[in-house]
């Protein structure tokens, strides 16, 4: 983690935040479309990519929240994955929706539930990363002296 300062901070965030809105919102469009098909099939598989879509827009206003307080540029780094990918690129997974009828349009709740596993797993992980962000923080805190102590 490199130390930055928020203002250099926010023009990355934004510009993140404005592709994300917009796959988001496609990806939601065409759960919208699979749902308004056959409501009753694809319900639960389009609930389920929603509320993985707002797990992950909570995640990711948590860590731009907990970036512009600290002032650390956070980024979860590692062995290249499958889920973290997806999770930052969701007009990637509504172009695999848009494209499913042209395969087989039945498959909507499988696909539909895999791409929102994948989501909440990425969302879940960016939540324990910033967790454990807060945890190391709150030891040096307490280390220093400085801040608030806990006497317990």
């Amino acid at each position: 983690m490199a130390q930055a300062s928020s203002q250099a901070l926010h023009p990355r965030v934004a510009d993140a935040s404005l592709s994300y809105c917009l796959g988001s919102a496609a990806l939601l469009a065409v759960t919208a479309a699979f749902l308004a098909q056959a409501p009753v099939a694809n319900g639960p598989a389009a609930l389920a990519l929603a509320a993985a879509i707002a797990l992950d827009a909570a995640s990711r206003l948590a860590a731009a929240a907990l970036s512009r307080r600290s002032g650390l540029a956070l980024a979860m780094g590692g062995l290249p994955s499958l889920v973290l990918p997806l999770g930052a690129m969701p007009g990637l997974a509504a172009a695999v929706l848009a494209l499913l009828p042209l395969v087989d349009s039945g498959r909507f709740p499988l696909v539909a539930s895999l791409i929102a596993g994948l989501i909440a797993i990425g969302a879940l992980a960016r939540l324990s990363f910033i967790r454990s962000v807060l945890s190391h923080t709150g030891a040096e805190t307490r280390d220093s002296g400085v801040g608030p102590q806990n006497p317990s």
